[in-house]
């Protein structure tokens, strides 16, 4: 390579650069007028090294995706004041809509119901006794004047005086039962908010880290159900769709380390066609709603090659290039032909042989 021929040209000049520059120094100690001339000793400059090995060159794309929850519930708890009685679940327990999941000591409020409703009854069984005997009194009273009983004067006043005071009776019964009726209800409402149902099919995924502690402070969120279904992480970047296939299995890593899990799903199952979705296998109720996870893509690949890491290998136009230390220690270029620049490695095709080293800096 003509680069190289240029080095080798100089280099005798370069090497000889230092013994003109240092005169006699590098030559053994001399008497002088008695005396001894002492000589330093130049010492060998010790490089940070980094050895050709074999490696699979890898080309790595880390797509980013973002963690959502397209169906979720919170719930809690619509009555204040009452310390817990029962928790029937834990957070991974799988529920259906309508169970029971916690409830608050409501004994006094059950009673209290039980006697409202009796009163609530009672004055509605009053109330229909009342109207029947109304209209039977009417009944009679039509009769009495059918049979010649009565004057047309005398039976228009004897009704007019039976509504009235049958009317007054039964205004009183009806406002009774009005006030009856909103004191149940209020009562009733009281107890169901005394107790948490599950609103649709899931798993929990967060229970109130103070519920067995005592009471509850109004809008506290006690329970978090997910929909085990539509637990996804989505891709925006739709350029690599042709890496990602409806139903293959695919495993998303997060910076810690973590992984999850998932499917591909199919763009009929996913709630947006311009993106990709990728289904969580198994539920994951760590997760939060914005955590980011990648998919790793290998977009290409060399296997058993030989390898150096991408900090050695210098680029200099359209050439490639490493530092090497020669046979007198000193720093010297050697120009190489690369194949694949990968993540982590860069693909040695020519210039350097297995177990070589170069210099890192």
């Amino acid at each position: 390579m003509k680069k190289q021929g240029i080095w080798k040209r100089y280099a005798p000049a370069l090497l000889s650069a230092p013994l003109m520059l240092g005169g006699c120094s590098l030559l053994p100690a001399e008497e002088t007028g008695g005396h001894v001339v002492l000589v330093q000793s130049v010492d060998k400059v010790e490089y940070d090294l980094s050895q050709v090995t074999r490696e699979d060159v890898q080309l790595i794309k880390d797509l980013y995706c973002t963690y959502q929850q397209t169906r979720e519930e919170t719930l809690g708890f619509g009555t204040v004041g009452r310390p817990v009685r029962y928790v029937h679940v834990k957070v991974g327990d799988n529920v259906k809509k309508g169970d029971l999941l916690a409830e608050l000591a409501a004994d006094d409020l059950e009673e209290d119901i039980k006697e409202a409703r009796y009163n609530f009854e009672k004055n509605t069984l009053q109330l229909a006794q009342l109207e029947e005997l109304f209209a039977f009194d009417l009944d009679a009273l039509e009769a009495q004047y059918s049979r010649g009983g009565l004057t047309r004067t005398q039976y228009e006043e004897r009704r007019t005086q039976i509504t009235a005071d049958y009317e007054d009776r039964i205004t009183v019964y009806k406002d009774t039962l009005h006030i009856l009726g909103m004191r149940l209800e209020k009562l009733e409402e009281d107890l169901a908010g005394c107790r948490i149902y599950a609103g649709m099919d899931g798993m929990v995924s967060m229970v109130h880290g103070k519920l067995n502690d005592g009471f509850l402070g109004e809008g506290d969120q006690v329970f978090k159900i997910i929909d085990k279904s539509h637990c996804i992480f989505c891709l925006d970047d739709m350029e690599y769709q042709e890496y990602f296939q409806p139903g293959q299995e695919y495993t998303l890593t997060n910076n810690n380390g973590t992984e999850y899990r998932t499917k591909v799903m199919s763009p009929e199952e996913a709630p947006d066609k311009e993106k990709i979705y990728f289904a969580l296998v198994e539920a994951d109720v760590t997760l939060t709603v914005g955590t980011r996870a990648y998919a790793r893509l290998i977009l290409d690949e060399r296997k058993d090659v030989l390898a150096l890491p991408p900090n050695v290998v210098h680029r200099a136009g359209e050439d490639y290039y490493v530092y090497c230390e020669d046979e007198n220690g000193l720093k010297s270029v050697r120009y190489i032909k690369t194949g694949l620049v990968g993540s982590e490695y860069v693909e040695i095709v020519e210039g350097l042989a297995e177990g070589e080293m170069v210099i890192r800096k």
